[in-house]
């Protein structure tokens, strides 16, 4: 079943259909076109509050690094994102294009998202290669974002009620 949602200026595309536009990064895995957000589908990238090492030992803010490299990729001009379904949180899950280039895929390819194997295995292979190339995340340690959110969700739930976001899963 299809859910359709009244947006100001219109409706929220259904299942299966494109929402063509100029989005917001979020994070590194998540948009915002409006009031709506989307969900990249089958990648976790770090939350925006995370920390990951270096090759060296040194923290480094991985998940704003993540949200910057996002930010990169979707630029300033249209995005086009395939609906795939509507998550728990009523974000829009969705493969996105900027141009000829599969955002998600290359999230997952430059070593700034993981692939998200629970929701599909779409991107083992280009984090296969991340990992190879020793890009992004690679570079060194990180906790994976799943274990992350787990591990810090009592404080992140609190940041919540403070008007900031809630995790993703």
């Amino acid at each position: 079943m299809a859910i359709v949602a009244a947006r100001q200026g219109g409706i929220l595309p259904e299942m299966g259909e494109t929402d063509t536009g100029r989005f917001t990064a979020m994070d590194g895995d998540s948009l915002r076109k409006g009031e709506q957000e989307y969900r990249l589908h089958a990648i976790d990238a770090p939350e925006f509050a995370q920390t990951c090492l270096r090759a060296d030992g040194r923290n480094y803010p991985c998940g704003r690094d993540a949200r910057e490299q996002l930010a990169r990729l979707i630029g300033s001009g249209p995005l086009s994102c395939r609906i795939l379904e509507t998550d728990r949180y009523r974000r829009m899950v969705a493969e996105c294009q900027a141009g000829t280039l599969n955002v998600n895929e290359e999230m997952v390819r430059s070593g700034w998202a993981i692939a998200y194997r629970r929701h599909g295995q779409d991107y083992a292979a280009a984090e296969a290669e991340a990992r190879k190339a020793r890009r992004g995340l690679w570079q060194g340690r990180f906790e994976t974002p799943e274990d992350w959110r787990n591990a810090n969700r009592d404080s992140l739930k609190r940041s919540s009620l403070l008007g900031e976001m809630l995790p993703d899963d």
